[in-house]
């Protein structure tokens, strides 16, 4: 199961499951993942969990950010619509959650480089 987990001092304080096709982070009581924090707008990023175009029975987690005003950085780059992978850091305001999805296809441990003949 795939998770975002809140880190503080390097340490998973809570996880939030992405069990449902949308989960909304943000300021706002209303969120999934309501952080009480100036720097994180009332409706500031959502998780969208789809099926993977291209992978057959897998699924794809996708973070964007709703117009917030401090953006969203995921690994310390600004996104507006990023595709997750395993071990992603996720900063929204001072927070910072890792996104953990062990059931990942890693295509680079399975690709089979053919030599030029």
């Amino acid at each position: 199961m795939a998770y975002i987990g809140l880190i503080v001092d390097d340490v998973v304080v809570n996880k939030f499951e992405l069990n449902n096709n949308v989960l909304t982070i943000g300021r706002s009581p209303e969120n999934d993942v309501p952080i009480e924090d100036n720097s994180v707008s009332s409706f500031h990023a959502q998780v969208l969990k789809e099926d993977d175009p291209y992978l057959e029975g897998q699924t794809q987690y996708i973070l964007e950010d709703l117009d917030s005003t401090n953006a969203t950085k995921v690994n310390g780059l600004k996104i507006n619509h990023h595709k997750l992978i395993n071990g992603d850091l996720i900063q929204i305001g001072y927070n910072k959650f890792r996104f953990v999805d062990k059931s990942q296809v890693n295509l680079d441990r399975t690709a089979v480089i053919v030599p030029e003949s």
